[in-house]
């Protein structure tokens, strides 16, 4: 029997439409879980003890650079740090129906360095530059689980370079700022399968293995002050800016298909390492932090923040097929979160700080919208630390934090792009360690 599809001229209307449909069917179950906005994370630095709390008023070392640029007017000298976060994240997913394959602990290990340094041109005017990872998730479910067509692994994750200034106007204010360099990558492999009709085409059955890879270089910028009541009192704010990114890659397939016209033969084949160029637009959300440092008696500190994410910013992705004529409309459904951060310091002596801190981050997605690829729900956050002053020119920052993140439960809405329903409960462990050298 012969193929109906070889039989067809390449520029025929009919294979035009069979090549539209297969990449209208099989792109959007990658693109539209790929690119969820990432956990918003918080690099190492000697503030990671306390949970954040405090770190747009604290102006501890160099890490100020990323903190709040403003609170460089604080830090003596020229400075320069390092810090690693080395986390472990327990996914843990229980499908509704229980003869599914649930995917096993699906978390990961990663480690997140982070690089800053403070340059003192005067008392009054500061200059920095900061190396981070701002936002960024991974996780791996492995093959065979139940949500597949939706994503067997996925990672985003977000570098941002950032040089900055402070200026001191006064003995009670100082205003900062600068600009971002956000570097940003989506990973993500699945398996889809399933079936859909295609007009003026037929019926198409597909099992496929898909694996996305996209990136880009975008711009953005920071804005801070701070406001000193007195040298044991003061409070700050950081405003950084939404970031808009141009994501390109390319999207390869293996698929196996049977077609089906309305009129001839079913046909069936296989499209090996079919490679498909995409763009899509990415948003890495705005926020604002406001920040309080109280040195409450000789021994102690209290240490808070009050925060918002905008994560409402990201509300559609465009998802453009290169060569083909097709344009895809994600609606993501994210809602702005609140931070709410609270730590305290004790003073054990001259050389000895010890560190504790809670923290709360609130869920950006609500149950019917949340999917496989970013099952978080509420985040709280518990840690403990120590800063060890060396010497006048080193310091040394050790902490580790328990992190909730939370029951969260996923919706099937019964198509081929919904992760399966059922229940998480997640966690992770994460240590932080940083160096502080003054010259």
């Amino acid at each position: 029997m012969k193929n109906p599809i070889r039989n067809i001229k390449k520029n025929s209307p009919f294979i035009k439409q069979q090549k539209l449909g297969l990449a209208a069917l099989t792109l959007p179950m990658c693109m539209s879980q790929a690119h969820a906005v990432g956990l918003q994370l918080m690099p190492s630095s000697s503030n990671f003890g306390t949970a954040g709390a405090g770190h747009a008023a604290e102006g501890a070392g160099a890490g100020s650079a990323w903190a709040n640029p403003a609170t460089m007017s604080l830090v003596e000298g020229n400075q320069i740090g390092f810090g690693t976060v080395i986390a472990d994240t327990d996914i843990q997913f229980q499908a509704e129906d229980p003869t599914a394959n649930s995917g096993g602990d699906s978390g990961a290990l990663v480690a997140i360095p982070s690089f800053s340094y403070v340059h003192s041109v005067n008392d009054d005017f500061k200059l920095g530059f900061s190396v981070v990872v701002p936002f960024g998730s991974e996780i791996d479910y492995g093959t065979g689980w139940a949500g597949s067509n939706a994503v067997t692994s996925a990672s985003v994750e977000t570098i941002q370079a950032q040089p900055v200034f402070s200026y001191r106007v006064n003995e009670n204010l100082s205003l900062g700022g600068g600009f971002n360099i956000n570097y940003t990558t989506a990973k993500q492999d699945l398996a889809p399968e399933g079936s859909a009709t295609i007009p003026l085409v037929g019926d198409l059955d597909i099992n496929s293995d898909i694996s996305l890879e996209a990136d880009d270089f975008a711009y953005g910028w920071t804005a801070g002050a701070l406001w000193e009541f007195n040298p044991e009192h003061r409070v700050g704010v950081v405003y950084r800016s939404k970031v808009e990114s141009d994501l390109e890659g390319d999207a390869s397939a293996n698929i196996d298909y049977t077609l089906t016209p309305g009129r001839g033969d079913p046909s069936s084949g296989t499209l090996v390492n079919t490679t498909m160029g995409t763009s899509l637009n990415w948003e890495n959300p705005g926020s604002v932090v406001v920040s309080g440092y109280h040195r409450t008696s000789e021994k102690t500190a209290l240490l808070w923040d009050l925060g918002r994410t905008f994560y409402s910013d990201f509300e559609t992705t465009s998802i453009e097929l290169n060569g083909l004529p097709v344009s895809l409309d994600l609606e993501r459904n994210w809602q702005d979160a609140n931070r709410y951060a609270i730590g305290g310091h004790y003073y054990l002596n001259d050389k000895l700080t010890l560190q504790a801190g809670f923290s709360l981050d609130e869920s950006p997605v609500e149950t019917q919208y949340r999917t496989a690829d970013l099952p978080l729900d509420d985040i709280k956050r518990y840690t403990v630390g120590a800063v060890y002053d060396m010497n006048e020119d080193i310091s040394l920052a050790a902490s580790v934090e328990y992190a909730d993140l939370g029951d969260a439960t996923v919706v099937d809405h019964h198509s081929l792009l919904s992760s399966p329903a059922g229940d998480y409960e997640n966690s992770a462990i994460a240590g932080s360690f940083s160096v502080n050298y003054k010259f």
